[in-house]
């Protein structure tokens, strides 16, 4: 094998999802400015699925909005409570219901007196089907479909149903500043993992259009830094998902269908954790190619 192929196999093997050392750099415990009117507080919840950590975002300017409060963490809140500098706090905006999302709503509620805004929690049959760190304890004071418009002017929100890496996943769109709220549908530092059966390939594909029509200009993800020019970073993505479709199913018509087996020829340098991502977002292709969806019934409740 020449040069040439063995760096071209590298990179088709190469995984966004890489160990690294995500808190490198990273500023924990006070809110740090991204734009006028927007700031974000990093919790210190750094680990391989979360990169540094969970971005919460404090939107506004006399009056504010909180996007994704993140984990229970007593210093995490305490550091939101910081960047709100005593203002008013109109709503809590949660993306979705993972454990280093929502909780800190709680906290941050009795606060500041605002409402949480979200989908609504997982029904527990939902959230007996998989092993995934689900707050079962969430509750909307308003709960969101997606559809929605909170507030106006400039920072006026529209709510994005985005199903795929969660059922109950939402964005947030400020189509004033042209910015959304991606949470975890699209990320600048790795790509989503996707776990069956809450998580399904399709809906994500179908999610990424939706973010791509909005036309905003800037994402400002839940984990890793702003990503400055969102319609390239949505396409990089959708790219990325079907040259792995294209691979998985290369593997397929030779016979090969264990998730182990094709993660072993198809990802190089993860971690035990991220390798059990992997076979994870290895069964969603293998779902989209069987044309598996979600049962309905038992999202809707």
């Amino acid at each position: 094998m020449n040069k040439t192929s063995q760096s071209a196999q590298s990179a088709q093997k190469s995984s966004p999802i890489m160990a690294t050392n995500h808190k490198a750099g990273s500023v924990y415990g006070r809110p740090v400015p991204i734009d006028n009117g927007i700031s974000v507080v990093l919790a210190d919840n750094a680990k391989d699925y979360t990169g540094p950590g969970t971005n919460t975002y404090v939107v506004g300017d006399e009056r504010l909005w909180i996007i994704d409060p993140g984990p229970a963490d007593a210093a995490h809140v305490a550091a939101v409570e910081t960047a709100i500098a005593g203002r008013s706090v109109d709503g809590i905006f949660v993306t979705h219901t993972h454990l280093d999302h929502s909780p800190a709503a709680k906290p941050l509620k009795a606060l500041t007196g605002a409402p949480v805004y979200g989908s609504k929690k997982l029904c527990s049959k939902l959230a007996a089907l998989t092993d995934e760190d689900v707050d079962l304890d969430f509750e909307a004071d308003h709960e969101l479909s997606g559809g929605e418009t909170i507030g106006d002017g400039k920072w006026r929100i529209d709510v994005l149903h985005t199903p795929g890496h969660f059922p109950n996943h939402l964005c947030y769109l400020l189509p004033e500043v042209g910015t959304l709220f991606s949470g975890d549908h699209v990320m600048g530092w790795s790509t989503t993992v996707i776990v069956p059966p809450l998580g399904n390939l399709a809906d994500y594909l179908a999610s990424l259009t939706l973010l791509e029509e909005t036309g905003a200009t800037r994402l400002l993800p839940s984990h890793g830094d702003a990503v400055e020019c969102a319609v390239t970073r949505i396409r990089e993505v959708r790219n990325h998902r079907m040259m792995r479709h294209a691979q998985v199913g290369a593997c397929v018509a030779r016979g090969i269908t264990e998730p182990e087996t094709i993660v072993d020829m198809l990802y190089d340098d993860l971690t035990a954790r991220l390798i059990e991502a992997a076979r994870s977002c290895v069964r969603a292709h293998l779902d989209m190619m069987d044309e598996k969806q979600p049962d309905q019934e038992l999202m809707a409740q």
